[in-house]
């Protein structure tokens, strides 16, 4: 039962997480902007913004879209095991990128709390929530990886 639930609701949940993440940082809201400029100046690689949002936004896009919607086609017209082969795929964009983030929550200066609420253009309110979301979806994605890894057989 949990083989064959877990990776859909898993799946569904990172998704939930990822999809509405878009809005933020495909928008240049000021918390995207904020995690990614402080990257930025820590590491000294201008490619973490303007482009940091936009890059990790596609990767969850497409990590979204192998997770639920390409495996409800595969799975309507009976391929299963394609079904179970891009839920592992989307798992594993998933896993890197929730790898990063967790990583660079913790061992930057971006730290486990980040800004959520602003008030002409400073923040007012600061909160662990995206940082708890990242931990969550790894752990999905990692128990998707090993329950669709037979998949990767045949």
């Amino acid at each position: 039962m949990i083989r064959r639930f877990l990776p859909w609701a898993g799946g569904l949940f990172i998704s939930v997480i990822f999809l509405d993440s878009l809005r933020f940082k495909f928008t240049g809201h000021p918390t995207p902007r904020h995690i990614f400029e402080t990257l930025k100046e820590w590491s000294g690689i201008g490619l973490f913004y303007p482009a940091g949002p936009w890059i990790i936004g596609l990767g969850e896009l497409a990590s979204s879209v192998l997770l639920i919607a390409a495996p409800l086609l595969l799975v309507s017209i009976k391929r299963t095991r394609f079904a179970n082969l891009s839920q592992f795929a989307g798992a594993l964009i998933a896993f890197g990128v929730m790898s990063g983030a967790i990583l660079f929550h913790l061992f930057t200066p971006l730290g486990v709390r980040t800004p959520v609420e602003w008030t002409d253009g400073a923040p007012t309110k600061f909160s662990a929530a995206l940082f708890y979301s990242a931990c969550a979806s790894w752990v999905f994605a990692l128990a998707i990886l090993v329950l669709r890894r037979s998949a990767l057989k045949s």
